[in-house]
Protein backbone atom coordinates (compact mmCIF):
# COMPACT_ATOMS: atom_id res chain seq x y z
CA UNK A 1 0.00 0.00 0.00
CA UNK A 2 3.10 2.49 0.52
CA UNK A 3 3.86 1.77 -3.32
CA UNK A 4 0.09 2.62 -4.41
CA UNK A 5 0.50 5.74 -2.02
CA UNK A 6 4.13 6.67 -3.72
CA UNK A 7 2.59 6.46 -7.10
CA UNK A 8 -0.93 8.48 -6.28
CA UNK A 9 -0.24 11.20 -4.59
CA UNK A 10 3.69 11.24 -2.54
CA UNK A 11 5.80 10.63 -5.21
CA UNK A 12 8.25 13.01 -3.70
CA UNK A 13 8.90 10.87 -0.97
CA UNK A 14 10.68 7.85 -0.07
CA UNK A 15 7.19 5.93 0.89
CA UNK A 16 7.30 3.91 -2.91
CA UNK A 17 11.04 2.62 -2.60
CA UNK A 18 11.41 1.97 1.23
CA UNK A 19 7.55 -0.36 0.72
CA UNK A 20 10.04 -2.36 -1.37
CA UNK A 21 12.88 -2.17 0.97
CA UNK A 22 10.18 -3.94 3.45
CA UNK A 23 9.51 -6.61 0.75
CA UNK A 24 12.93 -7.22 0.18
CA UNK A 25 13.75 -7.89 3.67
CA UNK A 26 10.07 -10.24 3.57
CA UNK A 27 11.31 -11.73 0.86
CA UNK A 28 14.77 -12.84 1.96
CA UNK A 29 12.66 -14.20 5.42
CA UNK A 30 9.91 -15.69 3.34
CA UNK A 31 12.73 -18.04 1.46
CA UNK A 32 14.77 -18.99 4.32
CA UNK A 33 11.68 -20.04 6.56
CA UNK A 34 9.86 -22.26 3.92
CA UNK A 35 13.11 -23.81 3.16
CA UNK A 36 14.30 -24.54 6.38
CA UNK A 37 14.47 -28.62 7.14
CA UNK A 38 13.20 -29.05 3.94
CA UNK A 39 14.91 -31.04 1.18
CA UNK A 40 14.50 -28.76 -1.80
CA UNK A 41 16.40 -29.05 -4.95
CA UNK A 42 17.43 -25.79 -6.57
CA UNK A 43 15.25 -26.88 -9.41
CA UNK A 44 12.22 -27.46 -7.45
CA UNK A 45 12.31 -24.24 -6.04
CA UNK A 46 12.79 -22.13 -9.02
CA UNK A 47 9.66 -23.45 -10.29
CA UNK A 48 7.91 -22.96 -7.41
CA UNK A 49 9.36 -18.88 -7.17
CA UNK A 50 8.99 -18.46 -10.72
CA UNK A 51 5.13 -19.79 -11.15
CA UNK A 52 4.20 -18.14 -8.50
CA UNK A 53 5.85 -14.54 -10.04
CA UNK A 54 5.90 -14.57 -13.65
CA UNK A 55 2.77 -15.30 -15.23
CA UNK A 56 0.76 -12.30 -13.39
CA UNK A 57 3.93 -10.11 -14.67
CA UNK A 58 3.94 -11.24 -17.69
CA UNK A 59 -0.26 -10.79 -18.00
CA UNK A 60 0.30 -6.87 -17.21
CA UNK A 61 3.07 -6.76 -19.51
CA UNK A 62 1.62 -8.08 -22.20
CA UNK A 63 -1.86 -5.87 -21.09
CA UNK A 64 0.67 -2.64 -21.40
CA UNK A 65 2.40 -3.38 -24.45
CA UNK A 66 -1.21 -3.82 -25.92
CA UNK A 67 -2.18 -0.71 -24.89
CA UNK A 68 0.63 1.22 -26.04
CA UNK A 69 0.49 -0.03 -29.28
CA UNK A 70 -2.88 0.43 -30.32
CA UNK A 71 -4.01 2.81 -27.40
CA UNK A 72 -0.66 5.15 -26.72
CA UNK A 73 -2.68 8.28 -26.42
CA UNK A 74 -3.99 6.84 -22.72
CA UNK A 75 -0.35 6.22 -21.43
CA UNK A 76 1.48 8.75 -19.38
CA UNK A 77 5.19 7.90 -19.18
CA UNK A 78 5.48 4.98 -21.00
CA UNK A 79 6.84 4.26 -24.52
CA UNK A 80 7.15 0.64 -26.01
CA UNK A 81 9.97 -0.57 -28.00
CA UNK A 82 11.15 -4.01 -29.06
CA UNK A 83 14.37 -3.74 -27.13
CA UNK A 84 12.65 -2.28 -23.92
CA UNK A 85 9.68 -4.88 -24.24
CA UNK A 86 11.96 -7.70 -24.58
CA UNK A 87 14.24 -6.76 -21.96
CA UNK A 88 11.33 -6.19 -19.55
CA UNK A 89 9.83 -10.22 -20.21
CA UNK A 90 13.36 -11.78 -19.63
CA UNK A 91 14.01 -9.56 -16.60
CA UNK A 92 17.31 -7.67 -17.88
CA UNK A 93 17.80 -4.44 -16.10
CA UNK A 94 17.62 -1.39 -18.11
CA UNK A 95 16.79 1.86 -18.10
CA UNK A 96 13.37 3.20 -18.36
CA UNK A 97 12.63 4.91 -22.33
CA UNK A 98 10.83 8.15 -20.68
CA UNK A 99 11.75 8.51 -16.74
CA UNK A 100 15.43 7.52 -17.32
CA UNK A 101 15.77 5.65 -14.42
CA UNK A 102 16.36 1.30 -14.09
CA UNK A 103 12.72 0.25 -14.64
CA UNK A 104 10.88 -1.89 -17.14
CA UNK A 105 8.48 -0.65 -19.26
CA UNK A 106 5.59 -1.89 -16.41
CA UNK A 107 8.01 -0.03 -13.48
CA UNK A 108 7.26 -1.55 -10.88
CA UNK A 109 8.74 -4.94 -11.88
CA UNK A 110 12.33 -3.26 -11.26
CA UNK A 111 11.57 -5.27 -8.29
CA UNK A 112 11.05 -8.11 -9.93
CA UNK A 113 14.82 -7.95 -11.44
CA UNK A 114 16.34 -8.39 -7.91
CA UNK A 115 13.85 -11.27 -6.92
CA UNK A 116 14.82 -12.74 -9.48
CA UNK A 117 18.60 -12.48 -8.87
CA UNK A 118 18.04 -13.82 -5.28
CA UNK A 119 15.81 -16.48 -6.39
CA UNK A 120 19.39 -17.45 -8.73
CA UNK A 121 21.58 -17.40 -5.70
CA UNK A 122 19.42 -18.76 -3.02
CA UNK A 123 18.57 -21.60 -5.42
CA UNK A 124 22.15 -22.22 -5.97
CA UNK A 125 23.09 -21.92 -2.17
CA UNK A 126 20.13 -24.92 -1.45
CA UNK A 127 22.84 -27.44 -2.42
CA UNK A 128 24.76 -26.37 0.26
CA UNK A 129 23.37 -28.49 2.99
CA UNK A 130 24.72 -26.83 6.31
CA UNK A 131 22.66 -23.54 7.18
CA UNK A 132 25.67 -21.54 8.39
CA UNK A 133 27.49 -22.20 5.13
CA UNK A 134 24.41 -21.52 3.74
CA UNK A 135 23.67 -18.15 4.87
CA UNK A 136 27.49 -17.00 5.33
CA UNK A 137 27.79 -18.10 1.20
CA UNK A 138 25.10 -15.88 0.39
CA UNK A 139 26.37 -12.97 2.80
CA UNK A 140 29.72 -13.25 1.64
CA UNK A 141 28.80 -12.86 -1.88
CA UNK A 142 25.91 -9.66 -1.52
CA UNK A 143 28.66 -7.99 0.39
CA UNK A 144 31.52 -8.38 -2.18
CA UNK A 145 28.95 -7.38 -4.83
CA UNK A 146 27.75 -4.50 -2.95
CA UNK A 147 31.77 -3.08 -2.27
CA UNK A 148 32.36 -3.61 -5.77
CA UNK A 149 29.62 -0.92 -6.85
CA UNK A 150 30.55 1.23 -3.90
CA UNK A 151 34.11 1.35 -5.16
CA UNK A 152 34.01 0.97 -8.70
CA UNK A 153 30.10 3.11 -9.17
CA UNK A 154 29.07 1.52 -12.82
CA UNK A 155 26.69 3.18 -14.97
CA UNK A 156 25.49 0.49 -16.69
CA UNK A 157 21.65 -0.50 -15.71
CA UNK A 158 22.65 -4.17 -15.08
CA UNK A 159 25.92 -3.59 -13.01
CA UNK A 160 24.15 -1.50 -10.96
CA UNK A 161 21.28 -3.24 -10.42
CA UNK A 162 23.40 -6.18 -9.01
CA UNK A 163 25.67 -4.55 -7.06
CA UNK A 164 23.22 -2.14 -5.15
CA UNK A 165 23.26 -1.59 -1.11
CA UNK A 166 19.81 -2.88 -1.72
CA UNK A 167 20.66 -6.56 -1.73
CA UNK A 168 21.74 -6.85 1.90
CA UNK A 169 18.06 -6.12 2.58
CA UNK A 170 17.59 -9.72 1.37
CA UNK A 171 20.35 -10.67 3.64
CA UNK A 172 18.90 -8.57 5.96
CA UNK A 173 15.70 -11.28 6.02
CA UNK A 174 17.40 -14.28 5.86
CA UNK A 175 19.87 -13.26 9.21
CA UNK A 176 15.99 -12.26 11.07
CA UNK A 177 14.72 -15.93 10.10
CA UNK A 178 17.35 -17.68 11.45
CA UNK A 179 16.80 -15.30 14.47
CA UNK A 180 13.36 -16.11 13.99
CA UNK A 181 13.11 -19.60 14.05
CA UNK A 182 15.73 -19.86 16.94
CA UNK A 183 13.42 -17.91 19.51
CA UNK A 184 10.16 -17.06 18.57
CA UNK A 185 8.63 -13.84 20.05
CA UNK A 186 5.38 -13.16 21.06
CA UNK A 187 5.10 -10.08 22.29
CA UNK A 188 2.57 -7.51 21.15
CA UNK A 189 4.53 -4.43 23.30
CA UNK A 190 8.13 -5.51 21.55
CA UNK A 191 6.33 -5.27 18.52
CA UNK A 192 5.14 -1.83 18.57
CA UNK A 193 7.97 -0.34 19.97
CA UNK A 194 9.82 -2.01 16.97
CA UNK A 195 7.33 -0.76 14.46
CA UNK A 196 7.42 2.56 15.97
CA UNK A 197 11.00 2.61 15.86
CA UNK A 198 11.67 1.72 12.84
CA UNK A 199 9.20 4.27 11.59
CA UNK A 200 10.54 7.14 13.09
CA UNK A 201 14.56 6.11 12.24
CA UNK A 202 13.04 6.24 8.23
CA UNK A 203 10.86 9.39 8.59
CA UNK A 204 13.66 11.64 10.87
CA UNK A 205 16.71 10.53 9.88
CA UNK A 206 19.87 9.36 12.25
CA UNK A 207 22.69 11.38 12.34
CA UNK A 208 26.23 10.82 11.17
CA UNK A 209 27.42 7.13 11.18
CA UNK A 210 23.85 5.90 12.37
CA UNK A 211 22.27 7.53 9.67
CA UNK A 212 24.82 5.60 7.17
CA UNK A 213 24.34 2.75 8.84
CA UNK A 214 20.46 2.74 8.57
CA UNK A 215 20.83 3.60 4.88
CA UNK A 216 23.44 0.78 4.36
CA UNK A 217 22.19 -1.71 6.48
CA UNK A 218 18.47 -1.20 6.20
CA UNK A 219 17.88 -0.88 10.15
CA UNK A 220 14.40 0.64 9.85
CA UNK A 221 12.70 -2.26 7.10
CA UNK A 222 14.10 -4.69 9.33
CA UNK A 223 13.00 -3.61 12.75
CA UNK A 224 9.41 -3.20 11.05
CA UNK A 225 9.60 -6.30 9.77
CA UNK A 226 10.77 -7.88 13.19
CA UNK A 227 7.92 -6.19 14.32
CA UNK A 228 5.60 -7.20 12.89
CA UNK A 229 6.48 -10.88 13.58
CA UNK A 230 5.98 -9.94 17.34
CA UNK A 231 2.55 -8.46 16.80
CA UNK A 232 1.57 -11.70 14.49
CA UNK A 233 0.17 -13.65 17.68
CA UNK A 234 -1.86 -11.10 18.95
CA UNK A 235 -3.61 -9.99 15.32
CA UNK A 236 -3.90 -13.84 14.84
CA UNK A 237 -6.03 -14.12 17.68
CA UNK A 238 -7.89 -10.93 16.84
CA UNK A 239 -7.60 -11.47 12.77
CA UNK A 240 -9.08 -8.64 10.35
CA UNK A 241 -10.93 -10.00 7.12
CA UNK A 242 -9.95 -7.06 5.56
CA UNK A 243 -5.94 -7.08 5.87
CA UNK A 244 -5.74 -10.96 5.68
CA UNK A 245 -7.56 -10.13 1.73
CA UNK A 246 -5.34 -6.97 1.34
CA UNK A 247 -2.36 -9.11 1.96
CA UNK A 248 -2.69 -12.30 0.26
CA UNK A 249 -3.76 -9.53 -2.93
CA UNK A 250 -0.38 -7.84 -1.83
CA UNK A 251 1.32 -9.13 -5.47
CA UNK A 252 -1.64 -8.55 -7.66
CA UNK A 253 -2.11 -4.77 -5.99
CA UNK A 254 1.50 -4.42 -6.82
CA UNK A 255 1.64 -4.73 -10.39
CA UNK A 256 -1.49 -3.64 -11.15
CA UNK A 257 -2.25 -0.57 -8.90
CA UNK A 258 -0.03 1.93 -12.26
CA UNK A 259 -3.41 0.44 -14.12
CA UNK A 260 -6.46 1.52 -11.95
CA UNK A 261 -4.39 4.82 -10.96
CA UNK A 262 -4.65 5.88 -14.38
CA UNK A 263 -8.33 4.62 -15.10
CA UNK A 264 -8.78 6.78 -11.48
CA UNK A 265 -6.97 9.66 -13.29
CA UNK A 266 -8.76 9.16 -16.34
CA UNK A 267 -12.22 9.00 -15.24
CA UNK A 268 -11.62 12.15 -12.95
CA UNK A 269 -10.43 14.57 -15.53
CA UNK A 270 -13.89 13.57 -17.17
CA UNK A 271 -15.76 14.42 -13.97
CA UNK A 272 -14.16 17.17 -12.77
CA UNK A 273 -15.02 20.08 -15.20
CA UNK A 274 -15.54 22.87 -12.83
CA UNK A 275 -12.22 23.63 -11.70
CA UNK A 276 -10.34 21.59 -8.63
CA UNK A 277 -9.55 22.88 -4.84
CA UNK A 278 -8.47 20.54 -1.78
CA UNK A 279 -11.71 19.11 -0.53
CA UNK A 280 -11.94 17.70 -4.66
CA UNK A 281 -7.92 16.66 -4.40
CA UNK A 282 -8.44 14.87 -1.06
CA UNK A 283 -11.53 13.00 -2.40
CA UNK A 284 -9.86 12.45 -5.45
CA UNK A 285 -6.68 10.83 -3.93
CA UNK A 286 -8.87 8.46 -1.22
CA UNK A 287 -11.04 6.98 -3.95
CA UNK A 288 -8.49 6.71 -6.44
CA UNK A 289 -6.46 4.50 -3.52
CA UNK A 290 -9.84 2.99 -2.54
CA UNK A 291 -10.11 1.77 -6.09
CA UNK A 292 -6.82 0.72 -6.88
CA UNK A 293 -6.75 -1.60 -3.78
CA UNK A 294 -10.26 -2.90 -4.63
CA UNK A 295 -8.89 -3.74 -8.32
CA UNK A 296 -5.97 -5.40 -7.34
CA UNK A 297 -7.86 -7.61 -5.09
CA UNK A 298 -10.37 -8.53 -7.93
CA UNK A 299 -7.53 -8.94 -10.03
CA UNK A 300 -5.83 -11.33 -6.92
CA UNK A 301 -9.66 -13.42 -7.24
CA UNK A 302 -10.20 -13.50 -11.08
CA UNK A 303 -6.61 -13.75 -12.42
CA UNK A 304 -3.88 -14.80 -9.76
CA UNK A 305 -5.29 -17.63 -8.69
CA UNK A 306 -6.93 -19.11 -11.46
CA UNK A 307 -4.00 -18.91 -12.79
CA UNK A 308 -2.25 -20.71 -9.95
CA UNK A 309 -4.61 -22.87 -9.99
CA UNK A 310 -4.10 -23.66 -13.49
CA UNK A 311 -0.44 -24.33 -13.08
CA UNK A 312 -1.35 -26.46 -10.16
CA UNK A 313 -3.22 -28.93 -11.97
CA UNK A 314 -1.20 -29.00 -15.41
CA UNK A 315 1.51 -29.77 -12.37
CA UNK A 316 -0.43 -32.40 -11.22
CA UNK A 317 -1.63 -33.93 -14.25
CA UNK A 318 1.51 -34.15 -15.67
CA UNK A 319 2.58 -36.41 -12.44
CA UNK A 320 -0.37 -38.83 -12.55
CA UNK A 321 0.86 -39.09 -16.39
CA UNK A 322 4.12 -40.05 -14.90
CA UNK A 323 5.98 -37.62 -16.88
Amino acid sequence: MLVVLHHLSFNNTQLGPFGVKIFFVISGFVMWLTTAGVDISPVSFWRRRLVRIVPLYWFFLLLLVAIGLSASQYLKTTEITLETAVKSFLFIPHFHAVQKFIAPILIPGWSLNYEMFFYLIFGIALLIKSDALRVLSIGVLLWILVLVGLSLQPEGAVAATYTNPDLLLFLDGLVLAIIYRACKIDSATLGVILICVGVLSQSIGLPGSFGLFENFIGLSPVLIVAGTLALEPAMRRKPSAALYTIGNASYSIYLSHLFFLRLSELGWQNFVTFGSNEVLEVTYVVVAFIFAIAGGVAVHYFVERPMLLLFHRSKLATKSAGV
